[in-house]
């Protein structure tokens, strides 16, 4: 353990301010942030990596066409029995607004899923749960989404969980979530389109990538070289 982890806390504590405008570290800092209460001398090691990769990309930001369209559209994924000590999934979705990224999670699951389809559907419920709030929040602002949000997910098991009428006794436990995304989908608040693997933008919530697979997720993401602009 470190002699002083109070050091480690703030420059975690600092680290997760900053991922409300860069997505791109959410993923470490969600790792990171997991060894509060005893870090050690390579945690300290991974968060100075970080704080590297913040003074090289320094000039990045968010970037909000001026003109953009007011399309709603997600992206969810979930990486399976992703922690090494919990075997606990990670969660990871986001959210554009025409081209413009707005929202975004990387979270460990609170609950073991005993397989991928279960993992990536408690992903998918969660992204709901978002959809539903920024449809909320943009028809009172008087732009209210007038076809569904598509949802894109790259599970076709979890899809068709969520598709098919009849609920079978192995996904009983997730039962609730099953309710509350077929609710979203006859209510049509959003719709479950397939999306491959490897075009999925998530991926970079969910893992650790290689340096030129990470360069071109946070591309996808409009993080572009300019200051952040409306």
């Amino acid at each position: 353990m470190l002699p002083d982890p109070s050091i480690y806390r703030q420059l975690v504590s600092s680290l997760k301010y900053l991922t409300i405008t860069l997505p791109d570290i959410s993923f470490a800092v969600q790792q990171v942030s997991q060894f509060l209460q005893a870090p050690h001398q390579p945690h300290l090691t991974v968060v100075r990596r970080i704080l590297c990769y913040l003074k090289s990309t320094s000039e990045r930001g968010l970037f909000f066409p001026a003109d953009n369209s007011l399309q709603l559209t997600g992206y969810s994924d979930a990486d399976w029995a992703r922690c090494m000590d919990t075997r606990r999934s990670v969660t990871g979705w986001c959210m554009f607004l025409g081209n413009a990224f707005i929202s975004w999670k990387s979270k460990k699951q609170d609950q073991i899923s005993k397989s991928s389809t279960k993992s990536e559907y408690r992903a998918i419920s969660s992204a709901c749960s978002e959809i539903v709030w920024f449809q909320g929040l943009l028809r009172e602002l008087g732009f209210p989404q007038h076809t569904p949000t598509p949802l894109h997910a790259d599970n076709t098991s979890a899809i068709q969980i969520a598709t098919n009428p009849v609920f079978h006794e192995r996904i009983k436990h997730i039962e609730a979530d099953c309710y509350y995304i077929r609710e979203a989908l006859d209510h049509n608040i959003l719709t479950l389109p397939y999306i491959s693997t490897e075009h999925h933008t998530t991926d970079v919530f969910t893992k650790a990538l290689s340096r030129l697979r990470h360069q071109l997720m946070i591309d996808k993401l409009m993080l572009l070289d300019r200051p952040t602009s409306i």
